[in-house]
Parts: C-alpha cells; structure tokens; sequence
C-alpha cells in the first residue's frame, strides 16, 4: 500500500488548524487534566496526611498521568472519527485518495502530539502544587507513556470499528469504553484490592501491569521486567485485534455505503 507523506501532512493539517478556535478540543486537553489532578492531588494529600503514607498521593497523581495518555490516545481515535461523521465528511474523505490506514497513522500521531501537550501542561503543575517529580521515573516513564498509548489506540479503534458497523446510534461507546476499562486498569489502586472475579479480569488487562510496574517503583524503586513484557505482549495482540475489527468495519460500511454517515 502506498503511504503518501504529502497526504499524511494534509490530514494532520485538517485535524491540527482547527485547535486554535475549538475550546471543546482545548477542554478536553488542558481544562479536564487540570481539575482531575486538583481533585486527586488534594485527595492524595488528606489521604497521605491521615494514613501516614507519603507515597500515596505520589502514586495517585502518577497513576492520574497514566490515565490521561490512555484517555487521550483513544480519545484521539474515536474523536477524529466521530468529526467526520459529524461533519457529514465520510464520504468526502474517503472518495479522495486518502486511505484508511493513512488516516490511522495521522490520527494516532495527532494523539501522540496531543498527549504531549497535556503532558506539558499537567506534570508542572504536580510539580508545583505539591512537589512531585514525575519525571523521576527517568528512563521508565517513557516505556510506561508508550505502554498505555498501545491501550489507548487499542481502545479507540474497537469503539471506532463498533461505530462504524452499527452507525452513529451507538456513538457513546466512544465516551463510554474506557470508563469500562477504568476500574480493571488497578490506576488508583492495587488489583489486589478487586474481588475475585474482577481481579482475575484484570490480569488480562495491559495497564494493570504498567500500574503495579509504576507503584513498585515509587514504593520500593524496583523495576520487574517481566510485568512490561506481559503488559507489551497484551498490548500487541489487543491491537492487532481492534485493528483488524476497524478495518472490517470499515470495508462492510463502504459496501453499505458511507453516505449512510451523512
């Protein structure tokens, strides 16, 4: 297949200039991270205060900056999607030379961008409002950031592909997806805290294991290789999986005709 770099800068151009005047995109990068790790940080700290751990608002807040790559590397996914449906676009875009995979690969770098910048906004401001350094997690932080990613875009593909099947009626499982995985990503707490079966349910969860991996090292400073692994080894077969599911679902809406979006 051939990838064109001049169509790839033409759809991070048409995703890219509208940022400037939509405060929807703007809310959801800057203005939402920002109470989120308010909120948590206060929490973190009048736990902190009345349990005796320091470490546990370090582990929240760290734990609040995982969820936010996975948020928005999804978000990104099944956001751009639901742009062109909601913008009656589908057919226009797709009638050109754009393919489906260009269109991946531009919004899931437009994720990588956007995280970044939601990044850069809300790890100053944990370090300023309560002195923590999520950057000391050196050269692991990196390895964790593309970990949840991998999630994120596993995520927003599956809720995209179900989008694309069953048309814009079922819309709200791109919101609605990742607060599923929420609770069985053990983000604000040890899997070990989950009954039984939800605990059991867990372990097949990716970002369980970059979460014990993170709180290991902020309460202990170790490292096991072998939870990042499992946590890579999940995350290639889930991606893969919501790949192939998108690329289905778009092949049978392009036989049911995309105008069906409009």
């Amino acid at each position: 297949m051939n990838i064109a770099k001049h169509r790839l800068q033409a759809l991070f151009t048409r995703h890219l200039y509208p940022l400037r005047r939509d405060f929807d995109l703007l809310s959801d990068m800057i203005y939402w991270p920002l109470v989120d790790t308010v909120l948590w940080g206060v929490t973190g700290t009048w736990l902190t205060e009345t349990s005796g751990v320091p470490e546990l608002v370090v582990a929240l807040l760290m734990g609040l900056v995982i969820w936010n790559i996975i948020w928005r590397s999804q978000s990104e996914v099944g956001r751009n999607m639901m742009d062109e449906i909601w913008n009656s676009n589908l057919v226009n875009l797709f009638s050109t030379p754009v393919s489906v995979v260009e269109w991946l690969i531009s919004v899931i770098g437009l994720s990588f961008i956007k995280t970044m910048v939601t990044l850069l906004v809300v790890v100053p401001v944990i370090f300023f409002l309560y002195s923590i350094n999520v950057l000391s997690l050196g050269l692991w932080l990196p390895v964790f950031f593309f970990l949840a990613s991998m999630t994120g875009w596993s995520v927003g593909l599956l809720a995209s592909g179900i989008v694309l099947r069953w048309g814009p009626r079922v819309q709200t499982v791109i919101w609605t997806l990742p607060g599923i995985l929420l609770p069985f990503s053990a983000i604000y707490f040890p899997a070990a805290r989950l009954p039984g079966l939800l605990q059991t349910i867990s372990w097949f969860v990716p970002t369980t294991y970059v979460m014990e991996t993170l709180r290991a090292v902020v309460f202990g400073g170790t490292v096991d290789p072998w939870m990042l692994v499992k946590s890579l080894a999940l995350n290639i077969v889930y991606l893969t999986l919501a790949s192939w599911f998108f690329l289905r679902s778009f092949t049978f809406s392009k036989k049911m005709g995309l105008n069906r979006f409009t």
